[in-house]
């Protein structure tokens, strides 16, 4: 990872941070029917982004620029990134459109592929599992209500 990759990663840091103290100013619910707030979620996701980020910066303080380097002239990569930033845009429609379930589990298969794993079994696993587990933990546990889409 490269210098870019740090100041990108620190900029990454720095917003979550700021959405994160954001989420503090969201209203509040008069009647709560679930065990959870409506900044939950996000709190939860934007937890996640930060810890992987802090992992980012950290990689790349102790890697240095020298692996940057050979990382940054492969073409290959650099085709799997943008193809994944595209699916993750698509991903983010489909949410509205398919539902959520639904969408992730194309979204899982998708990224799968974009990143060379040609395991189908894996793969068809994945996509179906995660999205279970999902609906099982923020559907039926949390009480989160996740978007529906016109499928379901």
């Amino acid at each position: 990872m490269g210098n870019k990759d740090l100041r990108m990663a620190i900029m990454m840091m720095v917003i979550f941070i700021v959405l994160f103290g954001l989420s503090f100013t969201f209203q509040k619910s008069g009647v709560l029917t679930t065990h959870t707030t409506a900044a939950f979620f996000p709190r939860v996701v934007l937890s996640v982004a930060m810890f992987l980020t802090l992992i980012i910066i950290l990689q790349n303080l102790r890697k240095g620029a020298e692996a940057a380097a050979k990382h940054s002239k492969d073409a290959a990569a650099t085709r799997r990134v943008v193809l994944s930033m595209i699916w993750s845009i698509l991903f983010g429609f489909g949410v509205s459109f398919l539902g959520t379930l639904v969408s992730m589990g194309l979204y899982i298969g998708g990224i799968m592929l974009i990143w060379g794993f040609r395991n189908w079994r894996v793969i068809a696993a994945n996509s179906l599992i995660t999205p279970v587990v999902v609906y099982l933990i923020f559907k039926k546990v949390l009480l989160v209500q996740l978007p529906a889409g016109i499928l379901l």
